[in-house]
């Protein structure tokens, strides 16, 4: 079973992430305030070299992220979706989001997390996790509001300790 390509929420529309998105998503991931969220600021290059791996996590896995927009206007809202991970040496289904800093704090991630829980729960991935940095306050409110609880503290790759939650069944 593969995951749908375009998935909406109540105000957002996700598309299949993948190489031609850099110029929607290169400005989000530049930006400061969500580089301190995600472990620094990503270049361009970076930004197209993530798009790359997206585009191979779809074909192999058969879900991914989306990149989602406003359906009001059609303005970048953010991305968000599944993605295989390996925390503390264990492989994880990861729901993850990031918004354009300029909607923070309305709701969208929380939206655009309940779609990929949704979609994750279809798919018959009951097993997910999410997880950040400790200090992002937000991200783990939304983590709460979809259901996941704080399991542990680890290091995630070069970026230092994060904090994964569960999802409750």
């Amino acid at each position: 079973m593969r995951a749908p390509e375009v998935v909406t929420t109540p105000r957002m529309r996700g598309e299949r992430l993948g190489p031609g998105h850099q110029a929607v998503l290169a400005p989000i991931l530049a930006d400061p305030r969500v580089g301190a969220t995600m472990g620094g600021v990503a270049s361009a290059e970076r930004v197209a070299e993530h798009l790359a791996t997206v585009a191979e996590h779809w074909e192999r896995n058969g879900f991914g992220y989306w990149m989602f927009f406003d359906l009001a206007s059609g303005e970048p809202a953010g991305r968000g979706g599944l993605g295989r991970a390996r925390f503390d040496g264990r492989a994880e289904v990861e729901v993850g989001w990031t918004v354009a800093p300029e909607r923070w704090g309305e709701g969208l991630a929380t939206e655009m997390g309940a779609k990929a829980v949704e979609v994750a729960a279809e798919l018959g991935l009951e097993d997910i996790v999410a997880f950040t940095l400790p200090d992002n306050l937000a991200s783990r409110r939304v983590m709460k509001k979809l259901g996941f609880a704080y399991e542990k503290t680890a290091p995630y790759k070069q970026y230092g300790d994060h904090v994964l939650y569960r999802r409750c069944p």
